[in-house]
């Protein structure tokens, strides 16, 4: 008897600690948005500006909007489904490409908005955000004697 209560704890346990088990958890509450991990984002700063890289693969350019205000950049837009993604012959064995809308916020302050431009090409997003020149601080305290 106790060997079987051992048993089954060590088979609890191993479970529990399996981490494939989890593995399970993105397939159940999957939406087919694509998320973080899907579009990775490389943000470099310079004196002059800010340049933003997406990998965005399989979207089309005319579904993406970017947008700057209040000295944050969103981009935002959707993918829709894939045509091939209905398996009518059965041959399907596994599908991970995903459709749906998605949109991320980057915070990047004293940006040029008169010459901010975008590019997309071979699924990579593009945007060079040029800086405000700084002003030079003509005030000047003056003390009362």
């Amino acid at each position: 008897m106790t060997n079987e209560i051992m048993d089954r704890n060590n088979l609890m346990r191993n479970w529990f600690n399996n981490d494939s088990w989890m593995n399970n958890f993105p397939s159940i509450f999957d939406n087919n948005f694509p998320d973080d991990s899907t579009l990775k984002t490389d943000i470099k700063e310079t004196d002059k500006n800010y340049e933003v890289h997406v990998d965005m693969p399989a979207f089309d350019k005319k579904d993406i909007d970017i947008n700057y205000e209040n000295d944050v950049l969103t981009i935002s837009g959707h993918r829709d489904s894939f045509n091939d993604h209905n398996d009518k012959n059965g041959d399907m064995i596994m599908s991970e490409r995903s459709s749906g809308r998605f949109m991320r916020q980057y915070h990047l302050p004293a940006v040029n908005t008169d010459n901010i431009s975008a590019s997309y090409d071979n699924g990579v997003l593009k945007i060079d955000l040029p800086k405000l020149e700084k002003k030079v601080d003509s005030s000047h305290h003056i003390d009362i004697n």
